[in-house]
C-alpha cells in the first residue's frame, strides 16, 4: 500500500523541489510507516531513510536540503505485514556498489518462497527486498533492466508497482498493481511517475498534481522510461535500455 515517486530534470535540482511532491502524497494516501529517497550524486545513487514519517522527520528533511540531483526516487511506506516496519525493511533498496536504486509497491505473494535463496543477504522481513535481491541478480545474469522488472513480478506474483533507478542510464516505472494505478506526466520542469493513492479516479492528477501535463496511466505490465521526452515514449514491447 506504498505509493513511489521517480521524478527526472535536465538539471541538478534541490531535494526541496520534490520534497513537497512528497508530504502530499503521504497526506493524501495511506503511508506512514517509513519513507525514503534515492537520488544520483557523484556516478553512483545514494540513499537516505526512515522508519517514520516524511513529515515528522524534520532533522532527515534538514539533512537533505543540500542535495542536488537530476534524478530523485521517493518511497512512503504502508507495508502489507505491519510486522516488517524497521529500517532494514524501509525503501528504496540500493545496492552496495550504488549501481541502482530498487523500490516496490504492492505484495508480492511468493516471496516466503525465495527468502531461503536470499536469506545471507536479506537485511529485513519485507517482501519488497526479496523481490529487490531477485531483480539484482537478474541484472548481474545479462537481463535488460525492463525485462528484469517483469521476470520479478511474474515469479514472485502478487501485485506489483516497481521504480529503478540506475546510477547510469534510463529510470524505470513498471506498473503491475491493479489496486494501485501508474502515471506519468510532465510537471514543473520534470519527467514524473507516480501511483496514484490508491484512489481509482484521478485524484492524484486533480489534488496532488493539478498543473500536470501529459498524463499518461500505465497499462497493466506496461514498463515505461522516465525521462524529458516521456510523452512520446513507447510502452514496454518497444523499450530498449
Amino acid at each position: 500500500m506504498c505509493e513511489l515517486l521517480l521524478a527526472v530534470w535536465p538539471e541538478p535540482e534541490p531535494f526541496e523541489r520534490v520534497l513537497p511532491w512528497g508530504l502530499e502524497l503521504e497526506r493524501l494516501g495511506i503511508g506512514g510507516f517509513g519513507w525514503g529517497v534515492a537520488w544520483r550524486e557523484a556516478g553512483r545513487v545514494r540513499r537516505y531513510r526512515d522508519p517514520g514519517t516524511l513529515l515528522a522527520d524534520k532533522s532527515g528533511q534538514a539533512e537533505l536540503l543540500g542535495v542536488h540531483s537530476t534524478h530523485f526516487l521517493l518511497h512512503l511506506r504502508r507495508p502489507s505485514q505491519l510486522s516488517t516496519i524497521t529500517l532494514a525493511d524501509t525503501q528504496p533498496f540500493v545496492t552496495d556498489d550504488g549501481s541502482f536504486a530498487f523500490a516496490h509497491n504492492g505484495r508480492l505473494e511468493r516471496a516466503p518462497e525465495f527468502r531461503d535463496r536470499f536469506a545471507s543477504q536479506l537485511q529485513g522481513r519485507a517482501d519488497s527486498e526479496v523481490g529487490f535481491r531477485l531483480f539484482e541478480v537478474l541484472i548481474a545474469t545479462g537481463r535488460r533492466p525492463a525485462e528484469a522488472l517483469r521476470e520479478v513480478h511474474q515469479q514472485l506474483a502478487g501485485s506489483a508497482n516497481l521504480a529503478y533507478l540506475p546510477a547510469q542510464g534510463t529510470p524505470l516505472f513498471y506498473g503491475g498493481n491493479p489496486g494501485n494505478d501508474s502515471w506519468r506526466f510532465l510537471l514543473d520542469g520534470a519527467a514524473v511517475a507516480s501511483t496514484a493513492l490508491h484512489s481509482a479516479d484521478e485524484a492524484l492528477l486533480s489534488l496532488c498534481f493539478p498543473s500536470a501535463r501529459r498524463a499518461v496511466r500505465l497499462s497493466p505490465g506496461e514498463v515505461a522510461a522516465v525521462g524529458l521526452d516521456q510523452a512520446s515514449l513507447p510502452t514496454a514491447s518497444g523499450i530498449e535500455v
